[in-house]
């Protein structure tokens, strides 16, 4: 007769470190241009088109500049009765959000809000399985 191979109920727990998306960055640094692009060839005078532009493209590069400045974060997702934590703090209310190749942290600490998004180049498709499958562990069932 064979043994059974012992059936584990508890998971270890996810941890990874959140890190600013170049890809992100990228995003903000063309939407900032193709914003320029579309104020140039709108029906706008010239005098006023110009500086628009010119502040499109530097608020996009402003937000790209901003993005990547954003400091590393830790996040820790353990099973179930223990508390999940971003940065050593622990949280609350913790959700996550699939939308397409992304996926949004949400939660609460205290009484502010917080999140993270995660973009392919932050987390690969495994390290987002992972994710599903802790949040999944750690979800309480109501």
């Amino acid at each position: 007769m064979r043994s059974r191979r012992p059936c584990w109920t508890i998971s270890a727990p996810f941890r990874c470190e959140w890190r600013p998306s170049r890809w992100q960055a990228g995003a903000m640094c063309l939407l900032g241009l193709l914003g320029a692009i579309a104020l140039l060839n709108c029906g706008l005078a010239p005098a006023a088109a110009w500086p628009a532009a010119l502040l499109a493209v530097g608020h996009g590069l402003g937000m790209a500049r901003r993005g990547l400045r954003q400091p590393v974060r830790r996040l820790r997702v353990p099973p179930a009765p223990a508390v999940a934590e971003v940065d050593g703090g622990a949280v609350q209310a913790l959700e996550l959000l699939e939308r397409g190749p992304l996926l949004v942290l949400r939660w609460r600490s205290g009484g502010r809000r917080g999140q993270l998004l995660f973009w392919p180049d932050t987390l690969p498709r495994a390290g987002r399985r992972e994710l599903r499958l802790a949040m999944r562990a750690h979800a309480v069932s109501r």
